[in-house]
């Protein structure tokens, strides 16, 4: 299958901002990048998790582990049960920001943004990759508040989806659940706009539009 223009275009763009983000860390200028994730925090309110998606380093390191860890079949460990509970994403969260003010403060010269590249590296090797995404990652809990009211989203058409579950093989997020007439909707706010499923829908029923008001109905465990 060719591949699709946001496929070639996200896979540029996350290598790009792979090599800026070690060109900062080279430079002894990092801290840059708070601000370049704080722009795009903003444009998050619009426009939903593209940073995860596109340009957060740590999502573009995780991608060739994946390819070889199919490659080889090793499987990961799934998320435990007790780490999906919400406190322990906050925990985390507060735990990165305590840290970050801190150095700030005292001027600690701390390379954190570097070191949570580390860790959710180390996460990933053990762990699938939800793990890292929705509950590990203080970025990935800070987006997930700000695209909430994006109206832009990838959303799955009811009317076309014919209940196949590829979407859900190739979420990295976890993102996308199954309805009680077995077809799929995406989470948005958990969504990290990779266009996997977009990709991989044989009936075209996803894509990237202006999201639509509904009532989330009950989801089936799969």
């Amino acid at each position: 299958m060719a591949l699709k223009l946001t496929a070639v275009l996200r896979t540029i763009t996350e290598i790009a901002s792979l090599l800026l983000f070690l060109f900062l860390f080279i430079g002894g200028k990092l801290q840059l990048w708070i601000l370049i994730f704080g722009g795009l925090a903003i444009l998050s309110l619009f426009f939903g998790r593209f940073y995860c998606g596109w340009v957060c380093p740590i999502q573009t390191v995780f991608r060739p582990i994946g390819w070889l860890y199919k490659k080889l079949h090793i499987k990961r460990l799934k998320t435990p049960k007790v780490m999906k509970k919400p406190v322990f994403r906050y925990i985390f969260l507060f735990l990165f920001l305590g840290l970050l003010v801190t150095t700030r403060i005292f001027a600690i010269k701390l390379p954190l943004l570097f070191y949570i590249l580390v860790a959710g590296v180390m996460v990933t090797l053990f762990f699938e990759e939800e793990f890292w995404h929705s509950f590990f990652c203080p970025y990935g809990t800070i987006l997930s508040f700000f695209s909430r009211p994006a109206k832009l989203h990838l959303g799955i058409s009811e009317d076309k989806c014919i209940g196949c579950g590829l979407c859900q093989k190739v979420c990295n997020a976890n993102s996308i659940i199954t309805l009680d007439n077995k077809k799929r909707r995406i989470i948005r706010n958990e969504c990290l706009l990779c266009f996997n499923c977009e990709n991989v829908c044989p009936v075209e029923a996803i894509s990237y539009s202006k999201a639509k008001k509904f009532k989330l109905k009950k989801s089936i465990e799969t």
